[in-house]
């Protein structure tokens, strides 16, 4: 299915905020201010029962927390298997699910806790922030 334009995300009310930032090359995050529990995922409640999240700006460095190589993908990926979904753990301290590029899609280059530094892949309008094996000046 090579061709087949990949789905975007669409975002809501709550989401907005992020792919405004993404937009500008900037990753956030979301923060509470009663207790400073983070996520990724934009939520209207802190597990703490806090309603006063703000956005924060991430460093875009993290490390490989998981991962999995996708053989198998979707069929409008079929064109870029196989490839490497991953957890990564910000430096922030919050885990997002993000894609690792610019390696094999290979366990044995693929440690867990290497040094990653934030990519992007344009989609259009849209970008969507990927992670790469950090540079020597980022590790």
């Amino acid at each position: 299915m090579t061709g087949e334009p990949k789905p975007v995300p669409r975002p809501t009310p709550e989401t907005l905020p992020y792919w405004e930032a993404t937009r500008r090359r900037e990753l956030v995050h979301h923060r509470c201010d009663g207790c400073g529990a983070g996520s990724q995922h934009p939520r209207a409640v802190c597990a703490c029962g806090s309603t006063d999240l703000t956005w924060t700006s991430c460093t875009g460095r993290g490390r490989l927390f998981s991962y999995v190589v996708v053989h198998r993908p979707e069929p409008v990926f079929t064109d870029e298997a196989p490839f490497v979904l991953a957890i990564v753990e910000l430096e922030e301290g919050v885990r997002m699910t993000t894609r690792i590029v610019d390696v094999p899609a290979d366990p044995s280059a693929l440690p867990l806790d290497m040094d990653v530094e934030l990519r992007w892949i344009e989609r259009g309008d849209v970008n969507l922030p990927v992670f790469a094996p950090a540079g020597p000046e980022g590790a």
